[in-house]
């Protein structure tokens, strides 16, 4: 009979590229016209949670990259062994890691403010974030689980103009068989941009602060990964400290405050894990009518490229990545969807029985943001960096659907 305990592991690997060895573009901002950094502010990493339970096995990879581009994904897989299903990476979204379309094999175009894809940085990060997979399933050991969420009150806020807002953070916290814990996952929604376009250095930006901050806290060799949330249309509300840099040392260490409090509350939760992964066929490729106008202007994407572009971009499908593990229910989506989306499927998986849903970004594959028809059809940048029509985002929806229900 398969053995019924929960098995955990964590490990981090840096994953900073040598940018005298490796040219790569820093990626967030079109205003930086693919400008190289001058240098690395702070390291980034990939930081990887092994799961087994009842011969099922998991692992999911936080990483501090702006996107999750399928080809990293692929070469992932291919290395480790894991099957699709298995494989639950995610993206911070930080405006300042080096450009994650560099990792991307489908872009190819040189175009000013987009990075093109370069074969020894996918290499390179390919091998670092296969160390740390392989070395959390290295440290695999018994392990219990506890959970917990709350809402966090005025640390967000919806970009596009709406008062809808999902203010809740996701905590889970793995101890070994002392009780001291080894391992966290916080899942929250916002969009690290509080460093501007003119910030030249790589950097985690806050989800750098949270995780670092967290980790001193567990203690000793302890690993706090960080995923984000349906963060489409959700800036952080980030407005205290003399300048940049303090205003981002602020806001992680203000998340991580209320994410220790979680985590020190968290619930024992009843181990189990069950993984789906559902792919769904996207509506045709095609480029926003405000494309040129908007998005257009800030990757200055000359017009005649923009169909040609965005039919090579995007996959004809792309995956919804589901990981359930006690009460607490993980959706990855292939990009950014926006607050409603996320809403709405935490409420599809709290009918369906689970206490804690959390949607998350950029997991697995990037088809860019990932809106409501009435959001797409209302325009400005989220709907131009929307690439498969109005009717993509309910493709997603029924594919998250299919996956909860078949979980």
């Amino acid at each position: 009979m398969a053995q019924r305990r929960l098995r955990a592991g964590a490990a981090k690997v840096d994953i900073t590229p040598d940018i005298t060895k490796i040219r790569i573009q820093l990626g967030g901002y079109g205003a930086r016209l693919n400008m190289p950094p001058r240098g690395a502010h702070d390291p980034i990493y990939a930081r990887a949670l092994a799961l087994e339970l009842g011969g099922q096995q998991a692992v999911i990879v936080a990483m501090d990259h702006l996107l999750t581009p399928w080809s990293l994904t692929r070469r992932v897989l291919e290395a480790t062994g894991l099957k699709p299903e298995q494989l639950f990476i995610g993206a911070s979204h930080t405006h300042c890691a080096p450009d994650s379309m560099g990792l991307n094999e489908r872009m190819r175009f040189p175009l000013p403010g987009v990075g093109t894809f370069t074969p020894e940085f996918l290499q390179f990060t390919t091998e670092r974030v296969v160390q740390a997979v392989q070395a959390a399933r290295r440290n695999l050991k018994p392990a219990t689980l506890q959970l917990n969420a709350a809402a966090l009150p005025n640390l967000n806020r919806n970009r596009r103009g709406r008062r809808l807002i999902d203010p809740t953070m996701t905590v889970a916290r793995l101890d070994d068989s002392r009780g001291k814990p080894f391992a966290a996952l916080v899942v929250y929604a916002a969009h690290p941009t509080i460093y501007p376009h003119t910030m030249m250095e790589v950097s985690a930006e806050f989800p750098g602060v949270l995780q670092n901050t967290l980790e001193r806290a567990l203690g000793r060799d302890a690993v706090a990964l960080y995923l984000n949330g349906a963060q489409g249309d959700v800036s952080p509300v980030a407005d205290e400290g003399k300048d940049d840099h303090d205003r981002v040392q602020r806001y992680g260490a203000k998340l991580a405050q209320h994410a220790q409090r979680l985590l020190q509350e968290a619930h024992p939760a009843a181990p189990s894990l069950r993984i789906r992964q559902v792919q769904v066929r996207l509506p045709e490729a095609q480029p926003h009518p405000e494309f040129q106008e908007s998005a257009g202007r800030e990757y200055k994407v000359p017009e005649a490229l923009l169909r040609q572009l965005v039919k090579d971009l995007m996959p004809e499908t792309a995956p919804i990545s589901l990981l359930s593990l006690g009460g607490l229910l993980l959706v990855g989506f292939p990009g950014e969807p926006i607050s409603s989306l996320g809403l709405q499927t935490r409420e599809i998986g709290r009918e369906a029985g689970y206490r804690y849903v959390a949607p998350v970004a950029l997991v697995n594959d990037w088809i860019g943001y990932i809106l409501t028809r009435h959001e797409y059809l209302k325009g400005g940048y989220e709907a131009t960096v929307s690439f498969n029509g109005p009717d993509a985002g309910e493709a997603i929806m029924q594919g998250v659907r299919e996956g909860i229900r078949t979980l």
